[in-house]
């Protein structure tokens, strides 16, 4: 279940909150408790990890996860 007040969202999924209120830092509460704090992407992942891929989190954050560029590592030649 998402709540948004004028672009402000917190984002509840059995016993997780996700407060994205803050633009700097994201808010991770597990059972009332803050389990983390920082990055939104980061507490995303977080989330996701511990809801072991919950498809409706998947759903939610789908459009964040996805802009999120893969790191591209380039063959470097030894010598």
């Amino acid at each position: 279940m998402a709540i948004q007040k004028l672009g402000k969202m917190i984002f509840k999924h059995e016993n997780f909150t996700l407060d994205l209120d803050n633009a700097v830092k994201a808010k991770l509460y597990f059972k009332g408790s803050l389990m983390f704090m920082g990055d939104g992407y980061r507490a995303i992942k977080i989330l996701l990890n511990s809801t072991n891929n919950s498809e409706p989190v998947k759903n939610k954050f789908r459009s964040q996860l996805e802009l999120r560029e893969k790191p591209r590592f380039s063959d470097v030649e030894k010598k």
